[in-house]
């Protein structure tokens, strides 16, 4: 296995990535771009426009990616409490949003 994704219905149309992994072994040879590239795919030809996400200050080359893969950081809250998005209370969690071009709008 070299990782994983999923995606979720979100607010206004837009799906959320969730859970995207890769496997330690694996990382540094760009599997997490390409897996990145194929989720916006898939989000796009579902016809939703926008693709959000969030991830937590522990995971600097996730945030990096994201930035450098044109996402804007919309938000960051520090959790107070644990939940299924972070792994205790004040963790900085950074959230962020892309706008896809849809089906129609590609050449």
């Amino acid at each position: 296995m070299i990782g994983y994704f999923g995606l979720e219905p979100h607010e206004s149309g837009a799906f959320e990535l969730r859970r995207m992994y890769v496997d330690p072994l694996m990382r540094g040879r760009g599997h997490a771009r390409t897996m990145l590239a194929a989720a916006e795919r898939m989000v796009a030809a579902r016809g939703a426009g926008r693709l959000v996400l969030s991830t937590s200050e522990l995971q600097p080359a996730a945030i990096g990616l994201y930035k450098a893969s044109g996402y804007h950081l919309t938000k960051e809250e520090i959790a107070t409490t644990a939940s299924n998005k972070t792994v205790g209370g004040g963790i900085r969690r950074c959230h962020f949003e892309k706008t896809l071009p849809t089906p129609e709008a590609a050449p």
